[in-house]
């Protein structure tokens, strides 16, 4: 399998980063120990070391596209026929050499060309491994083994790797791009081994004997991937435009609470903008940034069932009143509770207004018993709300609002959350500012 997916070098996730960063030392590490055995194969052996590279490189010009994110090819079986036939460190040669072919033929950036090369070697000398370890109890099961090992490690870096360069959950990855492929998968170690015993038993003759089958299978299943990419990319568009309108209608929804009051007209969506920028600093992607939004989006819906002189109130609140603001997060998790909603959306809704020294409404959680997303709403919404006109007060500059929020840290708000607001004003304060007017000298 291979990186083909469209994320490019700049956008590319730190975590993702670091893990090619991580795959390329070991395999570079491990390629360093075996290049003494690769230069005494080739020189030795130059005739299989030929066939076996030839017989992958064929294998991998077979590789078809998996909805345009990924590939899937058979060259594993010549990558670990070599393994079989000669040694570990010429098997992953070889295998850095079908990498470089696949980066040649897809013409992808070269970042993807290092992680497909070190994911090869990486796998292929696991697999190597396992069948020189377990041979003793019979070649046919080592061999099977071995393949299950290569598909292991390569099928599931992959799928690692995309998880976090695009922001979708893992087993997501794995059951909408390759589940469907797992049993040719651990066909290759077996498959393998007879184009090995072949070889050695007949000669190039027997390689192509048994190589062939596997060929015209993978040129079936792009055949048949081919016809299905358009109805998939058409599913996939419906339900996009389905989830947008989900959004649009909880949007659309939470704004109605926000005309009630002048003083507060733009302050969901603004909330929301904020609880978005701060989450995918803190590394939330995919449906849990989405379920935030939603959550920033909803987080007062409960205020709904609070008397509009009460929100509109031009001085202090009584202790009466108070209370029955107190009660707006419980009716917001009382009207979502029937809602198929991601839990994140009623944990913003119920504790976006608990404080992290248990000061807060309406549970009085502290610290870490408060969910991350409700912390960070909490503060989008504080900020929202000092940088706003209220009946009570005027709007105070975002420079000054950011302080104070600073001053509160570890009492009334999530540090990290803090930290994560400080960064996105020194790094990108347009995220943050939104329509309003920065003024950096304020301060």
């Amino acid at each position: 399998m291979n990186s083909t997916s469209g994320t490019s070098a700049a956008g590319l996730d730190n975590r993702a980063a670091v893990l090619i960063g991580g795959l390329t030392a070991a395999a570079g590490a491990a390629l360093a120990v075996q290049v003494p055995s690769v230069v005494h194969t080739v020189a030795s052996r130059p005739g299989p070391v030929a066939a076996m590279a030839l017989l992958t490189l064929v294998l991998q010009l077979f590789s078809i596209r998996v909805y345009g994110r990924g590939s899937v090819s058979v060259s594993a079986i010549g990558i670990l026929a070599a393994a079989f036939v000669l040694d570990a460190g010429t098997a992953m040669a070889i295998a850095l050499l079908a990498a470089l072919l696949q980066w040649l033929r897809s013409r992808g950036q070269l970042y993807k060309a290092v992680f497909d090369g070190a994911n090869f070697a990486l796998s292929t000398g696991a697999a190597a491994l396992a069948f020189d370890w377990l041979q003793g109890s019979g070649r046919f099961s080592a061999a099977f083994v071995a393949g299950c090992v290569y598909a292991a490690i390569n099928n599931g870096t992959l799928c690692l790797a995309m998880s976090l360069a695009e922001g979708i959950a893992l087993r997501m990855v794995w059951l909408e791009r390759f589940h469907w492929a797992r049993l040719y998968f651990v066909s290759f170690g077996p498959l393998a081994l007879a184009a090995a015993i072949a070889y050695k038993d007949v000669g190039v003759a027997g390689l192509v004997a048994f190589a062939l089958p596997p060929a015209l299978m993978i040129v079936s299943v792009r055949q048949y991937l081919e016809r299905t990419t358009a109805a998939v990319e058409e599913i996939r568009q419906v339900n996009q435009r389905l989830r947008r309108a989900h959004r649009d209608t909880i949007a659309a929804l939470s704004r109605s609470l926000d005309a009630k009051d002048a003083y507060t007209g733009g302050h969901i969506d603004r909330v929301a903008a904020v609880a978005v920028a701060l989450a995918k600093q803190l590394g939330y992607r995919g449906e849990e940034l989405e379920a935030i939004e939603i959550g920033a989006l909803l987080h007062d819906i409960g205020k709904i069932g609070v008397p509009e002189q009460i929100l509109s109130k031009r001085g202090p609140l009584h202790e009466a009143e108070w209370d029955v603001i107190k009660t707006h997060p419980l009716t917001s998790d009382y009207i979502l509770s029937e809602l198929d909603l991601h839990p994140i959306v009623r944990q913003c809704a119920r504790s976006s207004h608990e404080r992290i020294d248990g000061t807060g409404y309406p549970d009085g959680l502290a610290g870490d018993q408060i969910p991350l997303p409700a912390r960070i709403v909490f503060v989008a919404d504080a900020l929202d709300a000092l940088t706003s006109d209220r009946p009570y007060r005027p709007a105070r500059p975002l420079i000054a609002a950011l302080a104070e929020i600073q001053e509160h840290s570890g009492t009334q708000f999530c540090p990290r959350v803090v930290d994560a607001l400080r960064f996105l004003w020194r790094t990108s304060p347009q995220l943050i500012g939104g329509n309003r007017q920065i003024r950096r000298d304020a301060a």
